[in-house]
C-alpha cells in the first residue's frame, strides 16, 4: 500500500470511530399565563405570600437527545431518563417578567407528536421527599413529530410548577398551573455520546499508524 493510502486509511478508520450518533441539543420555549390559583409562598417571583393568578409567564426546557433512551415511531419522536442520564439539561421559568432557574435532576421527558403535542416535564426530589417539577404541554397543528426539527405552533395546553423546601418537611415555596397558547423549538448545537475507552483506543492507534506512515514518507527517496 502506499504511504498516502495508509494515510487516509489511519485517519478515516479514527474519524469513523469517534463519529457519534445523529443527535442534537435543543431549546423548547412555552408561552402563556399562570390560571387563577397558584401562590408565591416564598416571595421566588416578587412578594412573598402572594398570588400568582392570572399573570404572563413563559418557560423554557433545553434538552439534548443523545441522553436517556429514545423512542421514535412514524408519529411520535420521545426521549425519557434511563441510568441517570437525564435528556434535560437546563429548565426555568419567567412568570411577570422575573427568571427562575431550577435544578431538576431526577427525571426528565420530552416528547413530540406529529400535528398533536410537544410535551417537556422535568422532576427533582427535594430532601423532604417531595417533587419539584416544571411540565408544559401545547396541543394543536404544525407539530413535527420529531424533537430535532426547528418549529413555531399555536394552539391550547397547560402544565404546572411545584417548588418546595428543602429543609422543612412539605413546605411548598410556590406553585401555579397554566395555561399555555404557543411552542417555540429552537435549534441549540450538535450532540452526542462521548466516545467508549475502546473507541479512543481506536483512534489512538489510527493516529499511530498515520504517525509511522509520515515518517516512513519523511525516509524515502526524494
Amino acid at each position: 500500500m502506499r504511504v498516502s493510502n495508509m494515510l487516509a486509511a489511519a485517519l478515516g478508520a479514527a474519524f469513523v470511530a469517534v463519529s457519534p450518533a445523529s443527535a442534537a441539543v435543543m431549546m423548547a420555549t412555552f408561552y402563556g399565563s399562570t390560571d387563577f390559583g397558584g401562590y408565591d409562598y416564598a416571595g421566588l417571583f416578587g412578594t412573598p405570600d402572594s398570588s400568582l393568578a392570572y399573570k404572563s409567564m413563559s418557560l423554557t426546557f433545553v434538552y439534548d437527545t443523545a441522553r436517556g433512551v429514545r423512542v421514535t415511531t412514524a408519529d411520535e419522536d420521545m426521549v425519557v431518563q434511563s441510568g441517570g442520564a437525564n435528556p434535560i439539561l437546563s429548565a426555568s421559568i419567567t412568570i411577570d417578567g422575573v427568571t427562575l432557574d431550577l435544578d431538576l435532576p431526577d427525571y426528565g421527558y420530552a416528547s413530540s407528536t406529529d400535528d398533536y403535542w410537544t410535551w417537556l416535564s422535568a422532576r427533582g426530589t427535594n430532601p423532604a421527599n417531595y417533587d419539584n417539577e416544571l411540565s408544559a404541554m401545547v396541543i394543536g397543528f404544525g407539530m413535527p413529530g420529531d424533537l430535532e426539527t426547528p418549529f413555531t405552533a399555536y394552539g391550547y395546553g397547560g402544565g404546572s410548577l411545584r417548588l418546595w423546601s428543602p429543609t422543612s418537611f412539605a413546605e411548598a415555596l410556590a406553585e401555579t398551573d397554566f395555561n399555555l397558547g404557543g411552542v417555540e423549538v429552537t435549534y441549540v448545537g450538535p450532540s452526542g455520546p462521548a466516545p467508549e475507552p475502546a473507541t479512543w483506543a481506536l483512534m489512538i492507534a489510527g493516529f499511530g499508524l498515520a504517525g509511522t506512515a509520515l515518517r516512513a514518507r519523511r525516509r524515502g527517496p526524494a
